[in-house]
């Protein structure tokens, strides 16, 4: 394997901006990532906080043990959590069926990378802790892979419908389901050396499982054993115990958190970037927990609130004495669980990905308002896999990298089939419609003088005309690519490889696509690659 650095601009004019050094940081960051002492400050800073490491280090142990059977090694880092100077890289994702798409592994990777680079630098425990957004209700977000078909990349969704807005950590794994899952996701990447140890690992990881979270982490430890990397259910209920002060804090705060989310907004909209956070103006940004499901709770008043979906009503007295006896009731939304996740861990950094530095930094205000700094808000690192087929599928068509990453192959196929035809038929179309036409109104205009009843019969005929012209345009244009479909291949092989569906391949292929078919030691080999954090996007060549 060896990584090549390109220089590609996003869809995201703030990611842009950030990564050029065009954007006022001050405005929207507590620290600037540009900065070549930027995690000597942060941890400075951190030294003038406390956190429950002796609470926290005792649940996740507990967790570990009860839920993850984990090696050593991370045991070894939640009790380095006990030191007063250790600190955490972290970064979070939905738990995703065989780990969902490709930047769940990049995220994961950017974490050890960072942490690991930074316990070096910095002579302190760093230890890259991933957060499972367990208490997310949307099954439809991670019950499925791509697989390709035809040349088409298409969801493969397991077969189980909940139908209640049930947090993933508390729903069911249908084991009988997931196997049969699994068994057609192997059929579609297709057979090789490594997919029946593969399958039945897999398949292991599932019969050990209870829900679709414990499935996720199994599979997310055994792909990166040996790392130490901490994983944190945000929806398992013990843990609520630990953050219901600051539920309470955030109760206290909520229509000012309102406020000050409001206000970033409209920062960020007259320096003309697009916010993401959507808000209610009476939510409590909050969940309720109601009979299974996940509910958000609203504001009526200063002193009440509501779930407006189950009729229930609360005031803010008994809300927070709720909080104290029942904290597992409650979990946080988009807005809220940065908050939490920084009250929870000494954070050196949270990796990003795009869409989430853009929402990170609407929450400025509202980490102000808890007399709190931002964590350093770091990108991820951006990569695409290229396997050698591909590579030499570029090489022979002459096709631009830069280019397929960002826009496709079609301009390509069409410059190639010009070159390829000893005539353009387009414009020879083009003319014959015109001049046909011109004859047609000329034949039309007389025979309206005959009979003007005739003029839908005769305008349908000149439509008809059209279509005949264009199916000839067309059944050339096949034959061309029928003579070329070969080197076409090539083409579309590129694209379906690196920009699926016009998509980028980190957000459709899943990474077992790739164990599947360079073996097991597929992620360690990428974590032994050298990555530098410097914005630019990752070619990993295979």
């Amino acid at each position: 394997m060896e990584i090549v650095e390109l220089s590609l601009r996003s869809s995201n004019q703030f990611i842009n901006d950030l990564t050029e050094k065009k954007l006022h940081i001050e405005s929207f960051f507590d620290y600037n990532v540009h900065s070549s002492s930027l995690f000597r400050e942060r941890a400075e800073d951190l030294r003038e906080r406390t956190y429950q490491r002796e609470e926290l280090a005792t649940y996740l142990k507990n967790y570990t043990n009860r839920c993850l059977n984990s090696d050593e090694k991370i045991l070894e880092n939640i009790e380095r959590l006990k030191n007063p100077d250790s600190l955490v890289v972290i970064g979070g994702q939905q738990a995703g069926l065989l780990t969902g798409p490709l930047y769940t592994i990049h995220k994961i990777i950017s974490i050890i990378v960072l942490a690991e680079k930074e316990e070096k630098e910095l002579g302190v425990p760093v230890i890259p802790v991933f957060w499972i957004a367990g208490e997310d209700h949307d099954f439809v977000e991670i019950n499925h892979v791509f697989i390709e078909k035809n040349q088409i990349a298409r969801k493969l969704a397991i077969k189980d419908s909940p139908v209640k807005k049930q947090p993933v950590s508390q729903l069911e794994l249908n084991k009988q389901k997931t196997f049969d899952w699994i068994d057609q996701v192997f059929e579609a990447f297709g057979e090789t050396d490594y997919s029946n140890q593969l399958i039945s690992t897999l398949k292991q990881f599932a019969e050990e499982s209870s829900t679709y979270v414990e499935f996720f982490e199994k599979v997310i430890m055994d792909l990166f054993k040996d790392k130490g990397l901490v994983l944190i259910n945000s929806g398992d209920h013990e843990l609520r115990k630990l953050e219901k002060s600051y539920f309470k804090s955030i109760l206290e705060q909520n229509e000012r958190i309102y406020d000050a989310v409001k206000e970033q907004q409209q920062k960020m909209q007259s320096l003309d970037y697009h916010p993401i956070i959507e808000m209610t103006d009476n939510s409590a940004n909050l969940f309720y927990h109601h009979d299974g499901e996940r509910f958000l709770l609203e504001r009526i008043s200063h002193n009440e609130y509501e779930v407006s979906e189950i009729g229930f009503t609360i005031t803010r007295a008994e809300l927070f004495d709720l909080i104290e006896t029942n904290p597992e009731k409650f979990s946080n939304n988009v807005v809220t669980r940065p908050l939490m996740q920084e009250y929870l861990f000494p954070t050196l950094a949270f990796i990003a990905g795009p869409g989430e530095v853009t929402y990170w930094s609407e929450l400025k205000g509202v980490f102000s308002l808890f007399d709190i700094k931002m964590p350093p808000v770091l990108p991820r690192l951006q990569m695409t896999i290229l396997e050698r087929a591909i590579d030499r599928n570029i090489k022979e068509t002459g096709v631009e990298l830069e280019t397929v990453l960002q826009e496709g192959v079609m301009s390509s196929i069409n410059n190639f089939l010009k070159e390829m035809s000893p005539v353009d038929m387009a414009p020879l179309i083009e003319e014959a419609k015109k001049e046909i036409s011109e004859i047609h109104t000329k034949l039309v205009d007389a025979a309206l003088l005959i009979d003007q009843s005739l003029e839908p019969m005769l305008k349908k005929n000149g439509h008809f005309i059209k279509e005949h012209l264009d199916f000839i345009y067309k059944t050339v244009e096949n034959r061309k690519k029928q003579q070329h479909d070969a080197q076409l291949s090539k083409f579309k092989s590129i694209e379906q490889s690196l920009l699926p569906n016009l998509h980028p391949q980190e957000r459709v292929w899943n990474v077992y696509y790739y164990l599947n078919k360079f073996g097991p030691n597929f992620v360690g080999e990428l974590l032994n690659l050298s990555y530098s954090f410097n914005g630019t996007h990752k070619i990993v060549k295979i």
